[in-house]
């Protein structure tokens, strides 16, 4: 029970990689609090995670690029737990829009969520963290971010990327507070997100791996328990590549 008595908080949590994150914050004893924009899925993620784990779950329908929705569920969740231990930045959208058709109202939504969401939640969370001395933040990015993706549009990449230098910029920043800051890039995950392509699409990223694989979700929920255990104290500012080898750096 190695997060026991600690609280995660999980933007994008109701399925997905974000379920499997909860899962595994809440089989080792952690409060998990999971905000997400799908309220029926959320509700039952939540159902199922106070009925399997024992653990208590707060959970919020929040558009995580809505500063004000973000900040009413963050003081929700810290009014009821001593503080927020452990931020996971994981909700993400990645529509397949080609170039010349993003609008400028699609290229800010995407942004708007998967870039400015991450600022809100970390600007929501560091004065708790930064009382306390103690922190994990960890943000989800892609592949993507770093070779523009296998099946990706440019909005998509062009947010992930940022999440890179976001997580450096940051840890820079609240190193010396006890606040650790670390990226995954995952590659294809068997996730409704994948499976909004053809088996095809899918199987050009399988060919291009090196285990001939997509990856589970359980895959980034190992590593995602790493970096927000003690054992990680010295990494920061790094990102861990999860792709089955198509990125190797």
């Amino acid at each position: 029970m190695k997060f026991k008595n600690m609280t995660v908080l999980i933007t994008g949590g109701a399925r997905g990689m974000g379920k499997a994150f909860a899962k595994e914050f809440a089989s080792e004893g952690a409060n998990v609090a999971l905000c997400d924009v799908n309220k029926e899925q959320l509700e039952d993620t939540a159902a199922e995670l106070r009925d399997t784990y024992k653990v208590k779950v707060f959970e919020g329908c929040v558009d995580v690029s809505n500063e004000r929705q973000v900040n009413e569920f963050v003081e929700s969740v810290e009014s009821q737990t001593e503080s927020i231990d452990i931020l996971i930045n994981n909700a993400a959208i990645h529509p397949l829009t080609p170039v010349e058709k993003i609008s400028n109202e699609e290229w800010d939504k995407v942004l708007g969520i998967n870039l400015k969401g991450y600022f809100l939640t970390v600007k929501a969370v560091l004065p708790g963290m930064r009382k306390k001395q103690y922190g994990r933040i960890i943000n989800i990015s892609s592949e993507a971010g770093k070779n523009g993706g296998t099946i990706c549009a440019l909005h998509y990449a062009a947010s992930k990327g940022g999440v890179l230098a976001f997580t450096r910029n940051l840890a820079k920043q609240v190193g010396e507070e006890g606040i650790t800051v670390n990226a995954i890039a995952p590659g294809r995950i068997a996730t409704d997100m994948a499976g909004s392509v053809s088996d095809d699409e899918n199987q050009i990223y399988v060919e291009k791996s090196a285990v001939k694989s997509l990856g589970k979700p359980a895959d980034i929920a190992n590593a995602v328990a790493f970096l927000a255990s003690k054992r990680s104290n010295f990494v920061t500012g790094e990102t861990i590549n999860i792709n089955g080898g198509t990125v190797m750096d």
